[in-house]
């Protein structure tokens, strides 16, 4: 896959997407990014502390963000078939959907968090584009 998009909506998603709780499901639209359904946890989820996430778990947080943005803008995908198709997206990048989940909640209020996504995501959009 080839990430030749500008890095500004990729940002701003990776940066600012939008949460529900774990195990619900939202109505998409065109401007709503996706959120991806969440097993309920057989223990409590304890919240790491504010910078306790890896740049290797953000490197796998971007690429799952692009590949369920790509997924949310396939017209070819029919609505009922893209909520298994992102969940899988973000597995496949080596994330669980409650990992992804809460990187894109603590992204929404720690703005170094943020730039280190779109940090991370300029490095993956440049390592990615055609020579």
């Amino acid at each position: 896959m080839m990430f030749t998009k500008s890095i500004m909506p990729v940002a701003a998603f990776c940066a600012l997407l939008p949460l529900a709780g774990a195990g619900e499901a939202r109505a998409q639209d065109a401007t709503s990014p996706a959120v991806l359904p969440a097993s309920p946890p057989a223990t409590p989820v304890v919240p790491r502390q504010p910078g306790s996430v890896t740049d290797a778990e953000l490197e796998k947080y971007v690429k799952a963000a692009l590949a369920v943005q790509d997924i949310e803008q396939d017209s070819a995908t029919p609505d009922g078939d893209k909520q298994a198709r992102m969940a899988a997206a973000v597995q496949a990048a080596g994330l669980t959907p409650e990992t992804f989940n809460r990187i894109g909640m603590a992204s929404q209020s720690d703005a170094l968090l943020q730039q280190r996504i779109q940090l991370i995501a300029v490095k993956i959009q440049a390592g990615s584009a055609p020579r």
